[in-house]
């Protein structure tokens, strides 16, 4: 190397020294609990339940603390003034995603629309299911939220003690037997979003395929998506691995490649009906018949198209309707499923549920939409629920796309920041004695009840449905869901745990168990457990009884199964 090419090399490897150390901020990052080198603190979280150690943090370092997973940050945020602050007060750099190589590049193929990044594409999807789950939308679905309503009070009194009576294992990854309860809310919660979607209902329980494979899909997703799942999510050199190298990379397209057989297969259908003349309701058969109607009847592939109005590739669709089951099924389930576990653990505020709809109610008739207003300990209850025990109980992870500072602190571009429901729901600052589950907290018999979760920063009572532009749209059809069986639920069924013949007492699930009690991913749901259920009395199984007879000339009527039992 002559002298002219050592001069020339030093002045630019000095040149982009100094352009990095003036990119530099003087500002220091946010405390970091110490790490070993390169891994940082990825070794110090347990990827399926990172929430506890998370809240430790929380305790430790205050509003804000910051982790290194490899050469990854991660900002996690604390307390609702922080996570406000950023996520939606400066949403416009706070509203994208991480890149998860693993759960989104190669199981989704890049299509799944709760990992995208904040882009077109990204809009096109949300601005599209704002047509089918906004505010005006989410009030059309209440007629198939009551009619499916009856079904659930219907197949609890029916079941009665058979899981109780009968020995139910989960599977290998938690899988819920068919024969469970567990599996009644389920059909409930996967038949309303799945006629939303594809304008067909969930009419079994039993011998559901498809049903059962939904929830595989999201169990497993669920724990793939993580953050921490897998090296190469944080560690980027991975992912030029070769395959021998990298046997994780085969197993997550072959994961890609069973989710699409249930995606895939549920679009194929609805273009089949399409091609037949058959026209169904439903966001798919809607959105295929639009595309054909202005020549885009095929579009194969992943994206939109990139003309103006943007028309979604049918892999992008398939995952986009597949988002619909995947957010509106699983997490309204197991909300209902923690209700019931802490309203058994916490007699006393069932009683006082029951007692409110006695008075409202009476038992000449089911609870309807018009008694919301009148039934402020109920809906205080459902929303202690969400707050003691949210289902995406660390939330969704954001990314930030610009160099920031808060409160004297550096946020990298690039950095993960992660909204911590759980360290705020758990904040004693804001909520007394946080671990307590109190409904008085947002109780107030003088005033009508109303569910404030957002996305309003100024008057927020919980957290679970995230922040900013990210929020959750389907918030108000979850939250008619609760409502309508919840309260129909206390209304006419007891239901109960069985009884220790040592002690006399309930034998429930110890709530604070994590391991036991809880599953992992970032959906916590609670792991099966026993429970009865009986008519109130002989008028409200009358009552119960009708509903459901009554609700099969409605799906005969709309062209839908009936229930099959």
């Amino acid at each position: 190397m002559s002298a002219y090419d050592i001069i020339a090399l030093a002045a630019v490897t000095l040149a982009t020294l100094l352009v990095f150390l003036h990119g530099r901020s003087t500002d220091p990052p946010p405390p970091c609990p110490p790490g070993i080198p390169v891994f940082g603190n990825l070794f110090q979280v347990d990827a399926l339940r990172p929430h506890p150690q998370f809240l430790k943090w929380a305790q430790k370092y205050g509003s804000i603390f910051s982790l290194k997973l490899g050469p990854q940050r991660m900002i996690v945020l604390n307390t609702a003034a922080a996570a406000d602050e950023l996520l939606v007060n400066r949403s416009k750099v706070y509203s994208s995603r991480p890149s998860l190589h693993v759960a989104q590049d190669l199981v989704s193929d890049g299509q799944r629309m709760v990992f995208m990044p904040y882009d077109r594409e990204w809009k096109v999807t949300r601005r599209n299911l704002q047509g089918v789950i906004g505010p005006g939308p989410s009030k059309r679905l209440r007629e198939m939220q009551e009619l499916e309503s009856r079904v659930v009070l219907y197949d609890l009194i029916c079941h009665g003690d058979q899981s109780i009576t009968e020995v139910h294992v989960p599977g290998p990854n938690g899988e819920v037997p068919e024969r469970h309860w567990f599996s009644v809310i389920r059909r409930y919660t996967t038949s309303v979003v799945m006629h939303l979607a594809y304008g067909k209902r969930v009419h079994r329980i039993l011998n559901s395929p498809q049903m059962r494979k939904v929830y595989d899909v999201m169990s497993n997703f669920t724990r793939v998506a993580q953050p921490g799942a897998y090296l190469a999510d944080t560690i980027r050199p991975l992912r030029w691995l070769p395959g021998i190298l990298a046997p994780w990379r085969m197993k997550a397209l072959k994961m890609h490649e069973w989710e699409m057989e249930l995606w895939g297969g549920l679009l194929s259908e609805c273009r089949a009906s399409l091609k037949k003349g058959i026209y169904h309701s439903g966001f798919v058969p809607s959105y295929l018949r639009a595309r054909a109607e202005v020549g885009c009847e095929d579009l194969p592939g992943t994206g939109v198209t990139p003309d103006g109005t943007g028309w979604m590739r049918d892999k992008l669709l398939a995952y986009t309707a597949g988002s619909l089951l995947e957010a509106g099924s699983d997490t309204t389930a197991a909300t209902i499923q923690t209700f019931m576990l802490l309203m058994l653990h916490h007699p006393d505020a069932l009683a006082r549920a029951r007692e409110e709809l006695d008075r409202v109610v009476g038992v000449e008739r089911m609870p309807g939409w018009d008694d919301e207003e009148r039934l402020p300990w109920v809906i205080a209850c459902i929303k202690e629920t969400l707050r003691r025990r949210p289902p995406t109980i660390m939330g969704m992870p954001h990314r930030v796309d610009e160099d920031d500072v808060y409160e004297g602190y550096h946020i990298p571009k690039g950095s993960t920041v992660i909204g911590n429901i759980w360290a705020i729901h758990m904040d004693p600052v804001r909520y007394r004695n946080p671990a307590a589950f109190d409904p008085e907290r947002f109780y107030d018999k003088d005033k009508m009840p109303k569910w404030a979760s957002g996305p309003d920063s100024s008057h927020r009572d919980h957290y679970a449905f995230g922040w900013g532009r990210r929020f959750c749209q389907g918030s108000l059809m979850a939250e008619a869901s609760l409502f309508i069986v919840l309260s129909r639920l206390i209304w006419g069924i007891d239901f109960y745990a069985p009884l220790d013949p040592r002690t006399d007492k309930p034998m429930l699930p110890d709530f604070g168990d994590e391991v036991q009690t809880w599953s992992g991913g970032f959906v916590s749901s609670p792991f099966i457990f026993p429970v009865g259920f009986r008519p109130r009395s002989e008028k409200h199984a009358e009552i119960m009884r009708t509903a459901f007879d009554d609700v099969q000339g409605e799906w005969q009527a709309m062209g839908l199964e009936e229930d099959e039992r």
